[in-house]
């Protein structure tokens, strides 16, 4: 409940905040009309993900830290209001994982981190189709989560190689998951007449789990890209 209350906070401060500056361009929005209609665009950014907690199976927890991480997005602009792009972004936050005995019900925590990769594909709305704009997003996609943690023994294999002759390895999986997830976002927009672009925004993510609630992580998103 109150991490429901605290991201209604934020996603009503970031909506307020959209339809102030929505208000005051409105009369002069057409003075800077934006080129990037037809048009494919591409951008790296930084992010900043929001520590959050997911509830699991008979009081299990996990506490998941902030994080700062990277991504990229590629996209074409169908018209100057409607944009549809391809987001990857990649962090690895640490997690505090509280395991309950099945036996005796009995907790333990354990330390690590973990590595969340995010592949979304968007549409996404810019209100004017200026250089200067707000815009809302939403998308689908799926997740790669991996806890970093041995599911068993590791294993290993040799062969012969051209170069180095008898070789061995080895290798140890970890427990991880492949899960649906979905995205809301608000945001700004303002372009350079060179084609550079710049993009400020706050998302929220949900991740489907398989044995817990779904993870809900909100993120505050920079991007630099380019128009072409």
């Amino acid at each position: 409940m109150f991490i429901n209350k605290v991201l209604m906070s934020k996603v009503m401060i970031v909506s307020c905040a959209v339809g102030l500056l929505t208000s005051m361009l409105s009369t002069n929005a057409s003075a800077n009309y934006t080129k990037r209609s037809d048009k494919w665009e591409a951008s790296f950014k930084v992010l900043n993900t929001q520590s959050t907690n997911i509830g699991g199976e008979d009081e299990s927890n996990i506490a998941m830290k902030s994080d700062y991480g990277w991504g990229f997005t590629l996209g074409y602009n169908v018209n100057p209001h409607i944009l549809v792009n391809f987001d990857f972004s990649s962090t690895t936050p640490s997690y505090a994982a509280t395991l309950v005995d099945a036996d005796d019900g009995s907790t333990y925590q354990i330390n690590h981190k973990m590595d969340v990769l995010e592949s979304q594909f968007n549409v996404v709305y810019s209100v004017f189709a200026s250089q200067f704009t707000p815009y809302v997003q939403a998308g689908v996609g799926w997740s790669f989560v991996d806890s970093n943690i041995a599911d068993g023994p590791p294993n290993s294999f040799c062969w012969y190689d051209p170069w180095w002759g008898y070789v061995c390895d080895g290798y140890q999986n970890t427990y991880n998951d492949e899960r649906f997830s979905y995205n809301v976002a608000v945001g700004f927009r303002y372009e350079l007449d060179n084609s550079l672009f710049f993009r400020a925004s706050y998302k929220q993510a949900w991740i489907n789990m398989s044995h817990s609630e779904d993870a809900s992580i909100g993120s505050y998103n920079l991007e630099v890209g380019s128009i072409f």
